[in-house]
């Protein structure tokens, strides 16, 4: 899997200048994001005023560089960056870890559809770098600045899952960014947690975060204002797209739950009757046929210590 260097010491407006080896994929992708958000009718009346009130000067920068090197505007770059508030019902995902285990890992599918499994075949790390030091990685797109899934080395790793609840969306900060911003700021897995739970943000999720001890380890369930911290049961951590905590806010019927607890089962069991160890064990699991999905795009694991990942696609 290709490996992309990204300097946190260079100038917002520098760091993503490789992408103009990439316009192909660049102009793919966002093209595939617009296309699917043209009938969501969000955010575009709205993105001038979104973008000055919720995006900061930083990945404003990042975007314009975006734009210098692909066929789109920068707020059009921006609304393909906001697509998990948009249209996360395309979204499924799986998540998991273990306390049984002494090395710390942490276990995704990253499910979305598209056409010809291109989110799978562009997918990167991007390792950023300071002072010439990994301070976090990411698995994500060319021309995504966001963060559906990373790892801060030594620190903590964050995966994001899809989920509905019954509250309405809020003009806040997308959680996409949110990611990014405490991969890159937060000091350790406590401050990532309380910055994840507390900050008002646009739209429901739930979060795994995993860091290297055994009580660093939770889900945290979100609506754009509540949240609730779930911790392991029987030293697994189980993550789909349903609530078990925030039951109040649950919407019922929709279309990621009618998978999610069949998965999150599935994983128990499979966690129940053998704890994995090697990293094979872990992507065994992931792929198993009750728990991958069609549009599973990326298996991932995380290794907090180390800030090391495996991938597979």
């Amino acid at each position: 899997m290709e490996r992309i260097k990204i300097d946190l010491d260079k100038l917002p407006s520098k760091r993503w200048e490789f992408l103009k080896n990439y316009k192909e994929e660049v102009n793919s992708l966002l093209k595939y994001y617009l296309e699917d958000l043209s009938d969501a009718g969000i955010f575009g009346d709205y993105i001038e005023m979104y973008k000055e009130l919720f995006i900061s000067e930083s990945y404003k920068q990042e975007i314009k560089t975006v734009c210098k090197y692909s066929n789109f505007s920068e707020n059009e770059i921006l609304i393909t960056n906001l697509y998990y508030d948009a249209l996360k019902f395309v979204f499924g995902c799986t998540a998991f870890s273990t306390t049984k285990n002494n090395e710390r890992l942490h276990a995704r599918n990253l499910d979305w559809w598209s056409e010809n499994n291109f989110l799978g075949n562009y997918t990167k790390i991007f390792n950023f770098d300071k002072k010439g030091e990994l301070i976090y990685s990411l698995v994500s797109w060319p021309g995504y600045i966001g963060a559906l899934s990373g790892v801060k080395k030594g620190k903590f790793s964050i995966t994001l899952n899809a989920v509905f609840s019954n509250e309405a969306p809020q003009l806040a900060i997308p959680i996409t960014f949110l990611i990014r911003d405490v991969l890159e700021n937060a000091p350790d897995f406590e401050e990532a947690v309380k910055i994840l739970s507390e900050t008002t943000i646009a739209s429901d999720c739930l979060l795994m975060v995993v860091g290297e001890n055994d009580n660093q380890n939770v889900v945290i369930e979100r609506t754009p204002t509540k949240y609730a911290i779930r911790k392991p049961v029987g030293g697994n951590l189980i993550v789909t797209n349903e609530y078990l905590s925030l039951t109040k806010n649950k919407q019922t019927q929709d279309t990621l739950q009618l998978t999610a607890s069949g998965r999150h089962n599935r994983v128990k069991e499979l966690l129940e009757i053998e704890t994995p160890i090697k990293i094979e064990d872990y992507f065994s699991i992931l792929s198993d046929k009750k728990i991958k999905m069609d549009i599973t795009v990326q298996q991932m694991i995380f290794n907090v210590k180390t800030g090391g990942i495996h991938l597979k696609i």
